[in-house]
Protein backbone atom coordinates (compact mmCIF):
# COMPACT_ATOMS: atom_id res chain seq x y z
CA UNK A 1 0.00 0.00 0.00
CA UNK A 2 2.80 2.37 0.94
CA UNK A 3 4.64 1.63 -2.30
CA UNK A 4 1.52 2.32 -4.37
CA UNK A 5 1.02 5.67 -2.62
CA UNK A 6 4.58 6.68 -3.38
CA UNK A 7 4.17 5.66 -7.02
CA UNK A 8 0.94 7.64 -7.32
CA UNK A 9 2.61 10.73 -5.84
CA UNK A 10 5.54 10.35 -8.20
CA UNK A 11 3.19 10.17 -11.18
CA UNK A 12 1.38 13.32 -10.08
CA UNK A 13 4.68 15.16 -9.66
CA UNK A 14 5.91 14.04 -13.07
CA UNK A 15 2.64 15.09 -14.71
CA UNK A 16 2.78 18.56 -13.11
CA UNK A 17 6.43 18.99 -14.04
CA UNK A 18 5.79 17.99 -17.65
CA UNK A 19 2.69 20.20 -18.10
CA UNK A 20 3.13 22.82 -20.80
CA UNK A 21 2.57 26.48 -20.02
CA UNK A 22 1.70 28.66 -23.00
CA UNK A 23 2.00 32.44 -23.21
CA UNK A 24 -0.91 34.59 -24.38
CA UNK A 25 -0.28 38.20 -25.38
CA UNK A 26 -1.62 41.18 -27.29
CA UNK A 27 -0.07 44.51 -28.33
CA UNK A 28 0.45 47.06 -25.51
CA UNK A 29 -2.59 49.13 -26.40
CA UNK A 30 -3.41 49.49 -22.72
CA UNK A 31 -1.47 49.59 -19.46
CA UNK A 32 -0.60 46.33 -17.65
CA UNK A 33 -3.51 46.60 -15.22
CA UNK A 34 -6.04 47.04 -17.99
CA UNK A 35 -4.33 44.33 -20.02
CA UNK A 36 -4.78 41.88 -17.18
CA UNK A 37 -8.43 42.86 -16.86
CA UNK A 38 -9.09 42.22 -20.54
CA UNK A 39 -6.93 39.15 -21.21
CA UNK A 40 -6.41 37.58 -17.79
CA UNK A 41 -9.92 36.02 -17.73
CA UNK A 42 -9.17 34.30 -21.05
CA UNK A 43 -6.00 32.61 -19.83
CA UNK A 44 -7.61 31.55 -16.55
CA UNK A 45 -10.58 30.10 -18.41
CA UNK A 46 -8.40 28.22 -20.90
CA UNK A 47 -6.26 26.80 -18.08
CA UNK A 48 -9.40 25.29 -16.55
CA UNK A 49 -10.98 24.18 -19.83
CA UNK A 50 -8.27 22.54 -21.94
CA UNK A 51 -5.31 20.25 -21.36
CA UNK A 52 -2.68 22.96 -20.77
CA UNK A 53 -1.83 25.99 -18.65
CA UNK A 54 -1.87 29.56 -19.98
CA UNK A 55 -0.47 32.84 -18.68
CA UNK A 56 -0.97 36.40 -19.91
CA UNK A 57 2.21 38.37 -20.60
CA UNK A 58 1.92 42.11 -21.08
CA UNK A 59 4.56 43.57 -23.44
CA UNK A 60 6.58 46.45 -22.07
CA UNK A 61 6.21 48.49 -25.26
CA UNK A 62 5.64 48.14 -29.00
CA UNK A 63 9.32 47.55 -29.74
CA UNK A 64 9.58 44.62 -27.33
CA UNK A 65 6.24 43.28 -28.52
CA UNK A 66 7.40 43.24 -32.13
CA UNK A 67 10.79 41.76 -31.28
CA UNK A 68 9.37 38.97 -29.13
CA UNK A 69 6.56 38.26 -31.57
CA UNK A 70 8.98 38.04 -34.49
CA UNK A 71 11.16 35.74 -32.41
CA UNK A 72 8.29 33.32 -31.85
CA UNK A 73 8.20 33.80 -28.08
CA UNK A 74 4.41 33.92 -27.85
CA UNK A 75 2.06 30.97 -28.20
CA UNK A 76 -1.35 32.63 -28.45
CA UNK A 77 -1.58 36.15 -29.85
CA UNK A 78 -4.53 38.49 -30.33
CA UNK A 79 -3.89 41.36 -32.74
CA UNK A 80 -4.58 42.82 -36.17
CA UNK A 81 -4.87 40.96 -39.48
CA UNK A 82 -1.53 42.25 -40.80
CA UNK A 83 0.30 40.70 -37.82
CA UNK A 84 -1.76 37.51 -38.01
CA UNK A 85 -0.94 37.20 -41.70
CA UNK A 86 2.77 37.76 -41.04
CA UNK A 87 2.81 35.01 -38.42
CA UNK A 88 0.96 32.66 -40.77
CA UNK A 89 3.59 33.23 -43.46
CA UNK A 90 6.69 33.36 -41.27
CA UNK A 91 5.99 31.47 -38.04
CA UNK A 92 3.44 28.86 -39.20
CA UNK A 93 0.77 30.23 -36.88
CA UNK A 94 -2.84 29.07 -37.20
CA UNK A 95 -5.67 31.59 -36.79
CA UNK A 96 -8.27 30.10 -34.44
CA UNK A 97 -11.01 32.67 -33.85
CA UNK A 98 -11.62 36.21 -35.05
CA UNK A 99 -13.79 39.18 -34.32
CA UNK A 100 -16.84 39.45 -36.58
CA UNK A 101 -17.01 41.87 -39.47
CA UNK A 102 -14.25 43.42 -41.54
CA UNK A 103 -11.83 46.33 -41.33
CA UNK A 104 -11.82 49.00 -44.04
CA UNK A 105 -10.48 52.53 -44.08
CA UNK A 106 -10.90 55.80 -45.91
CA UNK A 107 -8.30 58.45 -46.57
CA UNK A 108 -9.99 61.85 -46.45
CA UNK A 109 -8.98 65.45 -47.07
CA UNK A 110 -10.71 68.76 -46.32
CA UNK A 111 -13.37 69.55 -48.88
CA UNK A 112 -11.98 73.02 -49.51
CA UNK A 113 -8.33 71.99 -50.01
CA UNK A 114 -7.79 72.67 -53.69
CA UNK A 115 -4.22 71.34 -53.69
CA UNK A 116 -5.20 67.83 -52.60
CA UNK A 117 -7.43 66.56 -55.40
CA UNK A 118 -6.31 62.95 -55.63
CA UNK A 119 -4.49 60.47 -53.44
CA UNK A 120 -1.11 61.00 -55.13
CA UNK A 121 -1.25 64.68 -54.19
CA UNK A 122 -0.53 63.66 -50.59
CA UNK A 123 3.05 62.69 -51.42
CA UNK A 124 5.36 64.54 -49.06
CA UNK A 125 2.50 66.24 -47.19
CA UNK A 126 1.52 65.78 -43.55
CA UNK A 127 -1.21 63.29 -42.69
CA UNK A 128 -2.70 62.95 -39.21
CA UNK A 129 -2.67 59.27 -38.23
CA UNK A 130 -1.74 56.78 -35.55
CA UNK A 131 1.94 55.89 -35.40
CA UNK A 132 2.76 52.77 -37.42
CA UNK A 133 2.39 49.80 -37.29
CA UNK A 134 -1.25 50.79 -36.82
CA UNK A 135 -3.22 49.06 -39.59
CA UNK A 136 -4.89 52.25 -40.81
CA UNK A 137 -1.54 54.02 -41.16
CA UNK A 138 0.04 51.06 -42.93
CA UNK A 139 -2.93 50.99 -45.31
CA UNK A 140 -2.19 54.63 -46.15
CA UNK A 141 1.54 54.03 -46.62
CA UNK A 142 0.89 50.98 -48.78
CA UNK A 143 -0.70 53.24 -51.40
CA UNK A 144 2.72 54.84 -51.91
CA UNK A 145 5.13 52.02 -52.93
CA UNK A 146 8.00 54.50 -53.26
CA UNK A 147 8.95 55.11 -49.65
CA UNK A 148 10.45 58.47 -50.61
CA UNK A 149 7.04 59.62 -51.85
CA UNK A 150 5.05 58.62 -48.79
CA UNK A 151 3.23 61.30 -46.79
CA UNK A 152 4.70 62.46 -43.50
CA UNK A 153 2.88 61.09 -40.45
CA UNK A 154 1.83 63.45 -37.69
CA UNK A 155 1.21 60.91 -34.92
CA UNK A 156 -2.14 61.44 -33.20
CA UNK A 157 -3.77 58.85 -30.98
CA UNK A 158 -7.47 58.26 -31.51
CA UNK A 159 -9.30 58.41 -34.83
CA UNK A 160 -11.72 61.17 -33.74
CA UNK A 161 -8.72 63.21 -32.59
CA UNK A 162 -7.00 62.74 -35.95
CA UNK A 163 -10.18 63.78 -37.76
CA UNK A 164 -10.48 66.91 -35.62
CA UNK A 165 -6.82 67.73 -36.27
CA UNK A 166 -7.52 67.55 -40.02
CA UNK A 167 -10.43 69.97 -39.66
CA UNK A 168 -8.17 72.25 -37.59
CA UNK A 169 -5.67 72.43 -40.50
CA UNK A 170 -2.94 70.51 -38.68
CA UNK A 171 -2.52 68.20 -41.67
CA UNK A 172 -3.72 67.68 -45.24
CA UNK A 173 -5.52 64.36 -44.72
CA UNK A 174 -6.25 61.58 -42.29
CA UNK A 175 -6.94 57.84 -42.50
CA UNK A 176 -9.85 56.49 -40.48
CA UNK A 177 -12.09 53.42 -40.28
CA UNK A 178 -15.13 53.71 -42.53
CA UNK A 179 -17.60 53.23 -39.66
CA UNK A 180 -16.00 55.97 -37.57
CA UNK A 181 -15.77 58.32 -40.56
CA UNK A 182 -19.44 57.85 -41.42
CA UNK A 183 -20.43 58.62 -37.85
CA UNK A 184 -18.27 61.74 -37.61
CA UNK A 185 -19.10 63.12 -41.04
CA UNK A 186 -22.85 62.52 -40.68
CA UNK A 187 -22.84 64.57 -37.47
CA UNK A 188 -21.74 67.65 -39.45
CA UNK A 189 -24.30 70.15 -40.73
CA UNK A 190 -22.56 70.23 -44.10
CA UNK A 191 -19.80 67.98 -45.51
CA UNK A 192 -16.37 69.24 -44.49
CA UNK A 193 -14.27 66.44 -45.97
CA UNK A 194 -14.12 64.24 -49.06
CA UNK A 195 -12.88 60.72 -49.60
CA UNK A 196 -9.68 60.25 -51.61
CA UNK A 197 -9.46 56.47 -51.22
CA UNK A 198 -11.34 53.56 -49.66
CA UNK A 199 -9.56 50.29 -48.90
CA UNK A 200 -11.00 46.87 -49.58
CA UNK A 201 -12.35 45.12 -46.46
CA UNK A 202 -10.10 42.61 -44.73
CA UNK A 203 -10.81 40.24 -41.82
CA UNK A 204 -10.92 41.64 -38.31
CA UNK A 205 -8.48 40.98 -35.47
CA UNK A 206 -7.88 37.35 -34.54
CA UNK A 207 -6.25 35.00 -32.06
CA UNK A 208 -3.59 32.81 -33.65
CA UNK A 209 -1.71 29.82 -32.23
CA UNK A 210 1.96 28.93 -32.60
CA UNK A 211 2.93 25.50 -33.97
CA UNK A 212 4.33 24.62 -30.52
CA UNK A 213 0.70 24.08 -29.53
CA UNK A 214 -0.35 20.68 -30.96
CA UNK A 215 -3.14 20.70 -33.55
CA UNK A 216 -5.51 18.78 -31.28
CA UNK A 217 -4.98 21.31 -28.49
CA UNK A 218 -5.46 24.20 -30.92
CA UNK A 219 -8.88 22.79 -31.77
CA UNK A 220 -9.69 22.46 -28.05
CA UNK A 221 -8.81 26.14 -27.61
CA UNK A 222 -10.96 27.17 -30.57
CA UNK A 223 -13.98 25.28 -29.30
CA UNK A 224 -13.46 26.54 -25.76
CA UNK A 225 -13.39 30.16 -26.90
CA UNK A 226 -16.55 29.67 -28.96
CA UNK A 227 -18.46 27.95 -26.14
CA UNK A 228 -20.91 29.64 -23.79
CA UNK A 229 -18.23 29.81 -21.10
CA UNK A 230 -15.80 31.22 -23.65
CA UNK A 231 -18.25 33.99 -24.48
CA UNK A 232 -18.15 35.03 -20.83
CA UNK A 233 -14.35 34.80 -20.59
CA UNK A 234 -13.85 36.98 -23.69
CA UNK A 235 -16.49 39.56 -22.72
CA UNK A 236 -14.08 42.45 -22.04
CA UNK A 237 -12.12 41.77 -25.24
CA UNK A 238 -15.30 41.67 -27.32
CA UNK A 239 -16.77 44.74 -25.64
CA UNK A 240 -13.67 46.75 -26.43
CA UNK A 241 -13.00 45.65 -29.98
CA UNK A 242 -16.27 44.29 -31.37
CA UNK A 243 -19.15 45.99 -29.61
CA UNK A 244 -19.80 42.82 -27.64
CA UNK A 245 -20.39 40.64 -30.71
CA UNK A 246 -19.32 37.03 -30.48
CA UNK A 247 -16.13 35.53 -31.88
CA UNK A 248 -16.20 33.46 -35.05
CA UNK A 249 -14.09 30.46 -36.11
CA UNK A 250 -11.43 31.25 -38.70
CA UNK A 251 -8.52 29.64 -40.52
CA UNK A 252 -5.25 30.26 -42.32
CA UNK A 253 -6.85 30.93 -45.70
CA UNK A 254 -8.68 34.03 -44.44
CA UNK A 255 -5.42 35.71 -43.41
CA UNK A 256 -3.21 35.14 -46.43
CA UNK A 257 -1.67 38.12 -48.19
CA UNK A 258 -2.00 40.92 -45.64
CA UNK A 259 1.58 40.69 -44.38
CA UNK A 260 2.52 42.85 -47.36
CA UNK A 261 1.29 45.84 -45.37
CA UNK A 262 4.30 45.40 -43.07
CA UNK A 263 6.88 45.15 -45.85
CA UNK A 264 8.51 48.55 -45.14
CA UNK A 265 8.29 48.28 -41.36
CA UNK A 266 11.25 47.36 -39.19
CA UNK A 267 11.82 43.62 -38.84
CA UNK A 268 8.94 42.56 -41.08
CA UNK A 269 10.51 42.95 -44.54
CA UNK A 270 9.53 40.29 -47.03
Amino acid sequence: MRTSHLLFAALLFTSAADAETYVFTSPPREDPVRGEQVYGPITRYLSKSVDADFVYQHPDNWLSYQKDMQGGRYDLVFDGPHFVSWRVENLAHTPLVRLPGALEFVIVARRGDQQIIGLTDLAGHVVCAHAPPNLATLTLQNQFPNINRQPQIKAIRGFPNAYKALLDNQCRATVIPVKIYNKLSQAEESPRTRVLFQSRPIPHQAISAAPRIPAALQEQIRQALLSEEGVAATAKLRDRFAGGNQLLPTDTEQYKGFAVLLRDFWGFGQ
